[in-house]
């Protein structure tokens, strides 16, 4: 049998907690934060400037090359009305990821490299920049299989930017073996998100024989996957290093 006085204590006792938990502030939670176009642009702007020192162009050639991209990462469906979207080659879509192709000093890594440092406050937008010949000297520096399996367990996160695909060397580490290949055919099978941008092979400036090219580099089973992967863009213009 609980006593008068104890019973008074305990209804004391929960009345406090009543009134203490109604003046307790509860943490709001984190809303997604979602960039907008306007500030988007703002942000590379400003961006740009600090990586290169210098401010952009904002030319005829600058907007063509880059309003793509925007549309993409902003998921505008103005995405497919641009002219180098080259929907005759791979169909079009927002699960793809991005294969930019074009001459060399057109803006296809400053770009790509200004978007990952805007992006890293953007979780559903973030990404991870790797040059493809600095791929093959951190592969060749792997000494133990342990190392090895650390290295492409790295490379498989969820969105991922290979800038400069081609231009690589074979790596050498007991054996030979094609690194940036033996990635993207893992990214694709495991469907990763990837990025990657690669000069035109040839004077003409063909983005079919720069295609071939890959698939002469990197084998049959890649270049078929390529299709898959990628939406296929071509930056058009001179380069920007005068």
């Amino acid at each position: 049998m609980i006593r008068e006085g104890k019973t008074e204590k305990i209804s004391q006792t929960i009345k406090t907690l009543v009134n203490s938990s109604k003046n307790f502030k509860k943490k709001k939670p984190i809303p997604n934060t979602i960039v907008s176009k306007q500030d988007l642009w703002s942000q590379f702007l400003k961006v740009f400037k600090s990586s290169t020192g210098t401010p952009l162009i904002n030319d005829k050639q600058t907007t063509n090359n880059l309003k793509i991209l925007f549309y993409y990462f902003l998921k505008d469906d103005y995405f497919f009305k641009c002219d180098n979207l080259r929907d005759d080659i791979s169909n079009p879509s927002f699960n793809k990821g991005l294969l930019i192709i074009g001459a060399p000093g057109v803006g296809k890594t400053i770009y790509l490299r200004v978007f990952e440092k805007i992006f890293m406050k953007y979780s559903y937008l973030r990404f991870k920049g790797e040059n493809s010949s600095n791929l093959v000297t951190q592969y060749e520096t792997c000494s133990t299989p342990s190392d090895k399996e650390l290295f492409f367990s790295k490379h498989h996160r969820k969105r991922l930017f290979i800038d400069d695909v081609n231009s690589e060397n074979i790596a050498s580490n007991y054996g030979k073996y094609d690194v940036v290949g033996g990635i993207l055919t893992s990214r694709h099978e495991k469907r990763l998100m990837t990025y990657a941008t690669t000069n035109y092979v040839t004077l003409d400036n063909s983005v079919t024989h720069t295609l071939e090219a890959l698939g002469k580099k990197y084998g049959f089973r890649v270049y078929d996957r390529l299709f898959e992967m990628f939406n296929i863009i071509e930056f058009h213009g001179k380069s920007y290093r005068r």
